[in-house]
């Protein structure tokens, strides 16, 4: 286990909270020269803090670290990468993977306060999403069987470590998200239905397709409002390559308007969905012709670009979103200059930043970096 790590932060920096025109702002102007982990994260909310889970790794080439950030101060758990995180009466659950020093061996996993449980299945899986429900932890994924010449992946979820598979070695599907509504285990991500990608969710057990065969999709992230079920993903005209950003509300499709104030916007995807009363939130990214990919979070539609003239040389990514008293609070990474992408000798690093209303800031200060932030709660 490696030991805790603690950031050292500059005392006076002074936090300001940026408002939104949701009507006529499209882009929330960010000045990249202001990237710092402020120290006022625990001052936010009146006592609640903010969670933010993913890793870091500060030398070229080294293995990761799955963590998380309370108020902006990193605890590190294993070597690995975090996924998603849930603080449900005072405990932090935290899905992810950990591995060796060598970043080869290990197990997929979740976290409840730094205590590791692995997942039942062996080594050929993926985790996404994490839910807790009345003291159980569930956790969304996929595995890969030996079936076919590359191999099957099949949908599955994890209750406390033990795994119930969603499809058979007939279909590939993939899971992403997960949620219990009244008891109900909601689980989301895609299937394969004759050559086609079709997003869909599994309601105990049971698929439900959440299109048609004219378009390829994804679902992603999961959230309830009462009985009402949502949906994060993307969707793209058969064979296009044009992904478009939606959200599916109880089965039916709400599609993101493509706006940019760069340039032309070819393609959008949405990952996290936050509901906050009546307002939806989504979080994902816009890819903008000759330029790169644009942080995007959207409310009721709207849409606000978070990377600012930097977009020209920097690609920016959100993972997730969360929202309390007015505050939005989004998570991801950007990669400061997307020219060293095929300088395999330097390589090409990634940086986890958070925003909180349109403003980044670096949740680690290295030369170079390699890391994302890919989930928040507040709590």
């Amino acid at each position: 286990m490696i030991k805790n790590v603690y950031l050292l932060f500059i005392p006076i920096l002074i936090f300001v909270i940026q408002c939104e025109d949701e009507g006529t702002s499209l882009s929330e102007q960010v000045d990249s020269s202001s990237l710092s982990t402020i120290t006022t994260l625990d001052t936010l909310f009146n006592g609640k803090s903010i969670y933010i889970c993913g890793f870091y790794s500060d030398t070229l080439e080294t293995t990761p670290i799955a963590c998380y950030w309370k108020d902006g101060a990193r605890i590190d758990l294993d070597y690995g990468w975090a996924e998603d995180i849930k603080v449900v009466d005072g405990d932090i659950y935290i899905s992810g993977r950990w591995t060796d020093d060598t970043g080869w061996n290990g197990a997929y996993c979740y976290w409840k306060n730094g205590e590791r449980t692995d997942l039942q299945g062996g080594t050929d899986l993926e985790v996404g999403g994490l839910y807790v429900y009345e003291g159980d932890v569930y956790v969304a994924g996929t595995r890969l069987t030996d079936v076919g010449p590359f191999g099957t992946p099949v949908a599955c979820y994890w209750k406390n470590g033990q795994r119930t598979d969603l499809t058979t070695t007939s279909m590939d599907a993939v899971a992403y998200g997960i949620g219990v509504n009244n008891g109900d285990v909601y689980v989301s991500g895609w299937r394969i239905q004759n050559h086609i990608t079709l997003a869909c969710y599994w309601k105990n057990g049971s698929i439900n397709n959440l299109h048609g065969p004219s378009h390829f999709g994804e679902g992603r992230d999961i959230a309830f409002k009462g009985n009402d079920v949502y949906i994060s993903g993307h969707v793209d005209k058969h064979s296009t390559d044009s992904w478009n950003a939606c959200y599916w509300k109880n089965g039916n499709r709400v599609d993101m308007a493509r706006r940019s104030s760069y340039g032309t916007c070819i393609g959008s995807e949405a990952f996290g969905i936050f509901i906050d009363g009546s307002d939806i939130y989504l979080a994902g990214y816009n890819s903008i012709v000759n330029k790169n990919g644009v942080a995007v979070k959207w409310r009721n539609g709207n849409t606000h670009e978070l990377s600012g003239t930097s977009a020209l040389v920097e690609w920016h990514h959100l993972w997730d979103i969360a929202v309390e008293e007015g505050i939005k609070i989004s998570v991801g990474y950007y990669t400061p200059d997307i020219s060293n992408e095929y300088n395999y000798d330097l390589g090409l690093p990634s940086f986890p930043i958070y925003y909180v209303n349109g403003q980044r800031y670096q949740l680690e200060d290295t030369e170079y970096q390699w890391g994302e932030a890919t989930g928040v709660y507040i709590y």
